[in-house]
């Protein structure tokens, strides 16, 4: 950079202080040349430099200047070039249509030498030919015209050429020479671009940058606008002037070249010429669905059929029924709207600054019909009058996904102007395979259906028909285990090795899951939209389902309903349905009171259509239960039975049926040790074990607060720590019986068994268990002639922190019984027996008491610094 401009100073110099006499020295000349060539031409060419002289090149030819396409006489000018703003309109957004074309700068145009010149190419002063005579004589030479016009041939002296066209000045000088020298042959061309003339003209008007420029003269109008920066928009495209002697000798339209590509008028400039660009009076902006939005210019008296072609025509969307034109003028804003098809719409004559918008036409569809859901093709189709259901999807193997539910459809079809709806239920089996059933409706313009899924796998029944290989675990594990069941802490053995691993009749399958969210999703719009409509006096045509059905909830009431097509649309009946008595609530006013009406029918009856029931809006259909169905009804049995397992039963049924039912016991049954586990028990243990939780978190918190001021040193967050464990402490459910009343048949010790119950007998098992505040936790052998005393001295005695007190014992049946260890009181108790647990628990006084002690110790002891300081 530093280079290039020490050589632009160095030839300023030279061009503009003759008078110093300043050159440039070798080392500057050997500079320049190390340049590019092309560097060094672009250099010669802006400062006027003969290129031959600076690097040292002669020959027999004639070294003409370059003569750029276009240099301005002044360069401050260039210096402040602004740039057309064409990005947007000032007041709505709207782009100046064709002012970016001409937003190129001067150093934007790139020159090019070996342009042809055209055959009616004026020659003027300046211009230079190349001669290349052969023949008898041989000769290369370049002749530049004179200021007269004239051009001196070698041996023949001048010849008048100036004014002529190239094609003139050719055949003129090829004549001459051949008439006088004979047995020569001639051939005239031109020069390269920079042995044209160089001439001035000036660019002025509305333009980034007016002013006198120096062109070649091959320049044309549209050539020198792009080059001098472009148009301003202010200025007029279609009233660029060229004036030649004070004279307009070209009106040039540039939307001819934008929008036609036609360039008859986009002439070539003469020295002198003066280009003239007019201030813009006449435009238009014309947005909305049009190809082109955009201001546009418009010359005279212009329709907006004309200026829609400009704008290169509505799009096939545009509305051409409701045009808006917003014309502003001295006597207001009016505003026109204009129906282009017919005669007078066309023919509107648009003014100076009206604002014309095209608005798209309704998006809603027409001559259609819709279909969604499980179908093979989702989307609109065309609507024909007298089409039905079997019309619009075809058959069942082409028109229909393989999972789709052919026993429930809907048809939602539109019914006045404000857009309400009503709903008809179909089955597409019907409708395809009976195409003269009444399920297969005439359909009606906008009319929408609606397939459901029916749940099956699609991909597994109906893809690629194959299985992959099942993997099961490694063998060599054993075909049993034994597992503690946490329940009555019994040893089960297990045989998951061999056990299939698969959900239960209770549980939902996926494809019911896939079915319920078919539904839910295809019905919540129509719901949606029934409750919309509703209003006083003309209830939401929604019917509810409850009950033994499989999918319970609110559906749309549709025209044709009755209790069995209500039952499909709900998934059918559930096994437990009870057909003989069904009830349907319904809600009437009388008098302005609101009251609910039950009906008692036979479901059957109606299902059968032996005795229809008329279904009306907001209906609630309940459908009743078997009575006495149970599901899961189950009962299983650990332990000492003669065959332990699991065995259903009905309600009603006792301890002493289920035991009667598995052979009774083993002679190794140990009957007092029974444990009875029950579901209903679990679960409200641990909602106790929750509220006990939430009720110890906020003792501690209050106790937290107690001693604040005091030297306490249990710390609150340790206590929540211990608390927080009861959260994954698992509920047992256990429940306390007296197994060998209940197989004497006493009535309240034989339970009636519930849903899950589980029952373990162990085997006699002689030990007593001694844990909690002893010295050693240990398991003794039963002895009958010991008591809890000598069991806790045989466990090496209590601790000093135990709470001998409040020693108890839990029996083998999970009872709990305090002995008698009192002085003053006696109570009686159960003696010992096997299996029993005898628990010493902590003394949490004892605790307190060591912290009372440590705060009285550290009082005394602060009373003794202070009394000897005092003394002191």
């Amino acid at each position: 950079m530093r280079l290039n401009k020490r050589l632009i100073a160095t030839f300023m110099m030279i061009l503009t202080g003759n008078a110093l006499a300043l050159t440039p020295t070798a080392a500057q000349i050997n500079q320049f040349k190390n340049l590019p060539k092309a560097q060094q031409e672009a250099l010669a060419r802006q400062y006027g430099v003969d290129l031959g002289s600076m690097t040292g090149n002669s020959g027999t030819s004639t070294t003409v200047e370059q003569a750029p396409v276009l240099e301005p006489i002044s360069t401050p000018l260039l210096q402040s070039k602004p740039q057309p703003s064409t990005e947007e309109n000032k007041s709505n957004g709207t782009p100046w249509f064709g002012y970016d074309v001409l937003s190129g700068g001067n150093m934007d145009f790139t020159v090019v030498d070996n342009l042809p010149v055209p055959l009616d190419y004026q020659m003027g002063p300046g211009d230079t030919i190349n001669l290349q005579m052969f023949g008898k004589t041989s000769q290369n030479v370049f002749l530049q015209i004179d200021r007269d016009g004239t051009i001196n041939l070698p041996e023949l002296g001048p010849l008048a050429v100036s004014g002529q066209t190239f094609e003139q000045l050719r055949n003129q000088v090829a004549e001459v020479i051949k008439q006088k020298m004979i047995g020569v042959d001639v051939s005239v061309t031109m020069g390269a671009m920079g042995a044209m003339r160089t001439m001035q003209v000036y660019i002025v008007g509305e333009v980034n940058n007016p002013g006198a420029y120096n062109v070649n003269g091959l320049t044309t109008i549209t050539q020198a606008l792009v080059a001098s920066g472009g148009i301003k928009e202010s200025g007029s495209l279609r009233h660029i002037q060229l004036k030649r002697q004070g004279k307009v000798v070209a009106d040039f339209d540039l939307y001819d070249l934008l929008l036609k590509g036609d360039t008859a008028k986009d002439i070539r400039l003469s020295s002198g010429d003066t280009l003239f660009i007019p201030v813009r009076n006449n435009s238009v902006t014309i947005t909305g669905q049009i190809a082109r939005p955009a201001v546009y210019e418009y010359k005279g008296k212009t329709t907006i059929t004309e200026l829609l072609g400009i704008a290169g025509g509505a799009k096939p969307q545009a509305y051409l029924s409701q045009v808006s034109v917003r014309r502003t003028n001295g006597e207001g804003v009016q505003q026109y709207t204009l129906d282009l098809s017919t005669a007078y719409g066309r023919l509107f004559a648009i003014e100076n600054g009206d604002e014309i918008r095209l608005d798209a036409v309704v998006s809603s569809l027409k001559n259609a019909i819709a279909v969604r859901g499980e179908v093979a093709r989702q989307g609109a189709l065309n609507f024909t009058p007298g089409m039905r259901v079997s019309d619009a999807i075809g058959s069942i193997e082409e028109g229909l996904k393989s999972s789709s539910d052919l026993n429930y459809a809907l048809l939602v079809r539109e019914i006045n102007q404000n857009r309400d709806i009503e709903v008809y239920q179909i089955s597409l089996l019907d409708a395809l395979t009976e195409p003269s059933s009444r399920d297969n409706l005439v359909l009606k313009e906008k009319d929408q259906l609606f397939v459901f899924d029916n749940g099956l796998a699609q991909e597994y029944w109906f893809g690629s028909y194959a299985n992959a290989k099942a993997k099961g675990a490694q063998g060599g594990m054993s075909k049993e285990r034994e597992a503690i069941d946490t329940q009555t802490g019994a040893v089960v053995i297990k045989r998951e090795a061999t056990e299939l691993n698969l959900a239960d009749v209770n549980t939902i399958s996926d494809a019911a899951e896939q079915r319920k969210a078919s539904r839910e999703t295809l019905l919540e719009p129509i719901i949606d939209r029934l409750k919309e409509q509703a209003s006083f006096g003309v209830p939401a045509q929604l019917i509810e389902v409850s009950g033994a059905v499989k999918f319970p909830g609110i559906y749309p009431l549709a025209k044709n309903t009755k209790i069995g097509s209500l039952l499909a649309a709900a998934g059918g009946l559930s096994e437990n349905a009870y057909l003989m008595s069904a009830e349907l609530s319904r809600r009437s006013i009388q008098q302005g009171t609101a009251s609910i009406d039950r009906v008692n029918f036979s479901l059957k009856d109606a299902i059968s259509g032996k005795y229809p029931v008329q279904l009306q809006p907001m209906d609630n259909l309940i459908v009743k239960t078997q009575p006495g169905w149970q599901e899961g009804m189950v009962v299983e049995l650990q332990g000492e039975f003669i065959f332990p397992g699991r065995y259903t039963f009905q309600r009603g049924e006792t301890l002493k049926d289920v035991i009667e039912r598995a052979g009774g016991f083993t002679e190794f049954a140990y009957t007092d040790g029974a444990v009875l586990s029950r579901e209903r028990l679990k679960r409200q243990e641990a909602e106790r074990l929750k509220y006990i939780n939430a009720q110890l978190k906020q003792e501690i918190s209050n106790m937290s607060l107690r001693r604040q001021g005091s030297t306490s040193t249990t710390d609150p967050a340790q206590a929540i720590a211990i608390v927080e464990q009861l959260e994954n402490v698992e509920p047992v459910g256990r429940l306390v019986i007296d197994l060998d009343k209940a197989i004497t048949g006493n009535k309240q010790a034989n339970l009636m068994l519930e849903k899950g119950d589980k029952l373990f007998v162990p085997a006699l098992n002689p030990v007593v268990s001694i844990v909690g505040e002893v010295q050693f936790a240990s398991h003794h052998t039963f002895d009958p002639k010991l008591t809890v005393d000598d069991y806790i001295v045989s466990a090496g005695g209590t601790k000093r922190q135990a709470d001998t007190d409040r020693v108890y014992i839990v029996k083998a049946n999970g009872s709990v019984e305090m002995p008698n260890n009192s002085f003053w009181f006696s109570r009686n108790y159960q003696p010992l027996e096997p299996g029993d647990t005898i628990i010493v628990p902590i003394n949490t006084d004892y605790l307190d008491g060591l912290s009372t002690l440590s705060t009285a110790t550290q009082i005394l002891y602060q009373i003794g610094v202070a009394w000897s300081a005092v003394k002191d």
